[in-house]
């Protein structure tokens, strides 16, 4: 029993020794930098939602209809954009980036508008990408690190850091309701935070196809190796051989 429980803990100890050599590493980086940023707007429009329907006239029940809206369109959303990227053969961090950009743009159309068709209809569109960066968000830390030992604690360590950075963007949002009375400034810098959230994962994106056309050796160096169906596939492929290895 001593020799089992000094074997776990050496292997357990080797797994935190490699989960923490990803910090090193850029593509890894890449994806802690977004989800900072990310995490600033991401949930902001959800502060305000119901005071801005109020706002329009609408009542309670209207502004959770908002929220039932939101929450169709977030799994129509995945569904429909992982079927546009599988079809255009786009790269899930591309697609996701580009997702990111939008649901920028739908923060700050959000500011624009005045009136409740307008609101909804623009947190419609907001989580009908937000459900496709969302679920992307495994198959992007899957093309940043291209590994299937690298992935799983990658996306760990992703996941870790998100639970913590998720309760950044709601406190800002209302400190700078209090300070300039207005929607303005929080509907505008987290409109902001999402458009240079996706530009990071785009540029990690062209980061990672630069240095795989580098590493011409590298088996993965080939670009038709990098299109969303291949690497929507290897995701898969790791997260069943991975989910095996732990119930073993």
């Amino acid at each position: 029993q001593d020799f089992h429980f000094q074997q776990w803990f050496r292997e357990n100890t080797r797994s935190l020794r490699r989960g923490f050599a990803l910090y090193k590493e850029t593509p890894f980086q890449f994806c802690l930098a977004f989800l900072v940023v990310y995490s600033i707007g991401a949930y902001l429009p959800l502060v305000f939602l119901a005071e801005r329907a109020k706002e329009f006239g609408a009542d309670e029940s209207d502004a959770n209809r908002q929220l039932a809206a939101a929450g169709g369109a977030l799994s129509i959303g995945a569904l429909v954009i992982l079927a546009v990227g599988d079809r255009l053969q786009l790269t899930p961090m591309l697609l996701q980036g580009l997702g990111l950009i939008a649901m920028g743009f739908c923060t700050v159309l959000m500011l624009i508008i005045n009136n409740y068709t307008g609101l909804l209809s623009s947190i419609i569109l907001f989580s009908f990408f937000s459900g496709g960066t969302l679920f992307l968000s495994g198959p992007s830390v899957e093309q940043a690190l291209k590994s299937p030992e690298k992935s799983a604690h990658g996306y760990g360590h992703c996941q870790f850091w998100d639970s913590i950075f998720v309760f950044i963007g709601p406190p800002i949002a209302g400190f700078l309701y209090d300070v300039t009375g207005s929607y303005t400034a929080p509907y505008l810098i987290g409109g902001l935070s999402l458009a240079i959230s996706g530009a990071l994962v785009i540029a990690g994106d062209r980061s990672v196809k630069r240095r795989r056309r580098l590493s011409s050796s590298s088996s993965f160096a080939k670009e038709r190796n990098n299109t969303f169906g291949s690497i929507m596939a290897q995701y898969m492929y790791n997260a069943r051989n991975l989910s095996i290895e732990s119930s073993l």
